[in-house]
């Protein structure tokens, strides 16, 4: 499975937190293409669980796949709209965009609109708008007439390639992820595991870890893999900085299974995975912050892909970085089996 082509795919789907069933079909397609006998159902509030194979140990790997966006929240006319965020939405990154919304008649288009510099005041140049001072017009798609309130939209762009393996993207967080546990269910296919490995396709992660707990609750794995997305960008000097392209992240810290982190660090090093690693002093931002603490507790890992410009319409993430991260979690996988069966050296 090409991996430009999956991520890619993943990105333009819509898939605003409340609308994952919009791409939810998606991985369904990539999950069958890779092998038939996968199990696939809708749990809790919906998310998406794929299981495969009937043995021990049992290893979940948990992805969002909802992704921010913008929702109707007045009609002002027969024109124009207000809107507010879905998730941690800057609002300058919508300004002259295009956007896109989901209605009961379809798809609909609309633009947000953008003064000219010429027209502005000396001291309006240098303000940030907020959503009080954002309308999106539709006199481009026969106006608001098709447009109810909490109709669902995100910015109108299209994946593409950029140099050096790297895709920008809306949606990379967390289609990025989700790529991951798609491609180590492929790798998986040539490794001779013997446990039961579940992949947790998530809901409403972006508005407060919604799907995580009761997916965890559902599956009580033995072990835990979160895949996310971080920053890949220069970050405070106090933080350790992850470059695009130079593999996974893997965390420790206060969220973290020691055991989890201790046995991803030694599969990296041991199929010369390339790795970076990140601290975590409290909470991580992540489902891990909420699988860790289910039931009696779950043995939670976390790892992330790094990316720049998160939560906007142009995320860039690095395609190698999404293929070594899924076979750090084929190898885990393949491990922790291994391990549970006594046939691994530790």
């Amino acid at each position: 499975m090409d991996t430009k082509d999956l991520i890619k795919n993943l990105s333009d789907s819509f898939g605003v937190t409340s609308f994952e069933n919009c791409t939810f079909p998606l991985i369904e397609q990539f999950l069958l293409e890779i092998n038939q006998d996968i199990k696939l159902e809708k749990i809790g509030i919906g998310n998406l669980v794929a299981t495969y194979g009937q043995g021990n140990p049992k290893i979940a790997f948990f992805a969002h796949v909802d992704e921010i966006g913008i929702v109707i929240s007045n009609i002002i006319d027969d024109t124009f709209a207000r809107i507010e965020a879905v998730g941690g939405v800057d609002p300058r990154t919508l300004v002259g965009k295009r956007v896109c919304f989901r209605t009961e008649n379809g798809e609909k288009l609309g633009v947000i609109g953008f003064l000219a510099p010429h027209l502005q005041k000396p001291e309006d140049k240098d303000k940030s708008p907020s959503f009080d001072e954002l309308f999106v017009d539709f006199s481009v798609s026969g106006g608001t007439k098709d447009i109810n309130v909490g109709d669902i939209g995100v910015i109108n762009v299209e994946a593409k390639d950029l140099e050096n393996d790297q895709i920008v993207g809306k949606a990379i967080d967390n289609r990025a992820g989700v790529a991951v546990l798609i491609k180590s269910f492929e790798y998986l296919q040539n490794l001779k595991f013997d446990g039961q490995l579940m992949l947790s396709f998530n809901k409403g992660e972006e508005v407060g870890l919604v799907g995580a707990k009761g997916a965890a609750e559902y599956l009580q794995p033995d072990y835990a893999v979160v895949v996310d997305v971080t920053f890949g960008e220069r970050l405070p000097e106090n933080v350790e900085s992850f470059k695009i392209g130079e593999g996974p992240v893997i965390s420790i810290g206060a969220p973290i299974n020691k055991s989890v982190y201790d046995d991803l660090v030694k599969t990296a090093r041991d199929n010369n995975i390339k790795y970076q690693i990140e601290a975590v002093p409290s909470r991580s931002g992540t489902e891990t912050d909420i699988v860790q603490i289910v039931g009696q507790g779950i043995k939670t890992g976390l790892v992330s892909v790094p990316i720049l410009n998160m939560h906007s319409p142009s995320e860039v993430v690095n395609i190698n970085d999404i293929d070594r991260a899924a076979k750090l979690l084929a190898m885990f996988a393949l491990n922790m089996s291994l391990k549970t069966k006594g046939s691994l050296n530790v």
